[in-house]
């Protein structure tokens, strides 16, 4: 019986990474597409409305850690949707250092517009398995997850630090 691609790894193609990342390419494109044309706001703009939907108020750090982002990045989708009047930053009285956000009520109707449409883009997705097939891939999921955040814990100080500055142009200048 031939090797499946995860089995192979003979080519990028064969690289689960790199798989899940094309899936997530064409099927994010058409979130990408529902978000931008039709509600001005960028696919990471709806992660984060969704994550403040879900798990109400919450410090902007809080959900930068939620989110596995970076702050700087969450700070400046926060100060977009903010300008959208989407979301809402209040810092309370008695920390003036700490800040909250929450979603405005248009932020609130947002969400409860757009989601039943990613949902059913998402189901659509899932409809080439079978019933049962989806709670594999849901259990598998969970398992390579897991995996994953135990590989990086134990590669993580093997592993370079990233240097996105340097790349070719830093070679150049050494």
């Amino acid at each position: 019986m031939p090797l499946s691609p995860s089995q192979r790894l003979a080519s990028i193609e064969d690289l689960l990474l790199y798989r899940l990342g094309r899936l997530s390419a064409v099927a994010g494109a058409m979130v990408v597409r529902l978000c931008e044309g039709g509600y001005g706001i960028t696919r990471r703009e709806w992660a984060v409305i969704a994550q403040i939907y879900e798990n109400g108020s919450l410090p902007p750090s809080a959900l930068a850690e939620r989110m596995h982002r970076d702050r700087a990045r969450t700070s400046r989708t926060l100060t977009a949707l903010i300008h959208k009047q989407l979301v809402l930053r209040t810092i309370p009285a008695h920390d003036r250092r700490s800040a909250l956000v929450s979603l405005t009520p248009a932020g609130r109707q947002l969400y409860d517009a757009l989601m039943p449409q990613i949902q059913a883009i998402n189901s659509q997705i899932l409809s080439a398995l079978q019933p049962e097939e989806v709670v594999r891939f849901d259990e598998a999921l969970e398992r390579l997850q897991a995996r994953a955040r135990a590989l990086l814990t134990e590669l993580s100080p093997a592993l370079p630090k990233a240097n996105r500055r340097q790349g070719q142009r830093g070679k150049e200048a050494q």
